[in-house]
């Protein structure tokens, strides 16, 4: 399977029905590594795949920046994508072909908050999933975290670069970063309780 990066149209052209999210990240990163490809402007920004211990890791989570998405083959087929391939900011990651090509995309995203290892042990327990603890914060207080980035309303203001993502019912800013010029992010602000 190749990947074709075109900088021109920010476009990540597959060339087969299925796909990992992870496949599309590497031959982007790939792709930014030769010649002076590093010029233009990112597709992705990634969080998570850290490894928690005992087995646990935290999914990896992809999204696509700049304006960045990706195409599908020219042909009519269902495409599948496996992972966690996101917009930031919210919107859809598949674009439409060129030819008049019946696509169907369907996405297959883990839903839960940590990945479980199956090789070897015994497993963790529910009550030591939701006890574990990550950089201080517990798995309540990370999924309240995750689900108002991934499904609660996003608000952008272009003059402070600032997004604010909102709790799943509208209650509350759980968590606001603002956006470089590179298109990383940093945290202002988190809200978990």
């Amino acid at each position: 399977m190749a990947i074709t990066i075109d900088p021109a149209t920010k476009r990540l052209i597959l060339d087969s029905a299925s796909v990992t999210a992870k496949d599309i990240f590497r031959a982007w990163a790939d792709w930014m590594l030769v010649s002076d490809n590093a010029k233009y402007l990112p597709a992705f920004s990634a969080t998570g795949g850290d490894e928690l211990g005992g087995g646990l890791s935290i999914p990896p989570y992809y999204f696509l920046l700049n304006g960045w998405r990706v195409r599908p083959m020219e042909a009519s087929h269902n495409l599948t994508i496996t992972g966690n391939l996101f917009v930031e900011g919210g919107g859809v990651p598949v674009v439409s072909t060129l030819g008049t090509f019946q696509v169907n995309v369907n996405y297959t995203v883990p839903v839960q908050a940590q990945g479980i290892s199956t090789s070897g042990g015994s497993g963790a327990t529910a009550a030591q999933l939701w006890g574990h603890s990550v950089d201080g914060y517990s798995a309540e207080e990370l999924l309240r975290a995750m689900a108002a980035v991934l499904v609660g309303r996003a608000e952008y203001d272009a003059t402070t670069r600032k997004v604010s993502y909102w709790s799943v019912l509208g209650s509350k800013i759980r968590a606001v970063f603002t956006l470089g010029s590179n298109g990383n992010r940093t945290r202002d602000s988190l809200d978990v309780s």
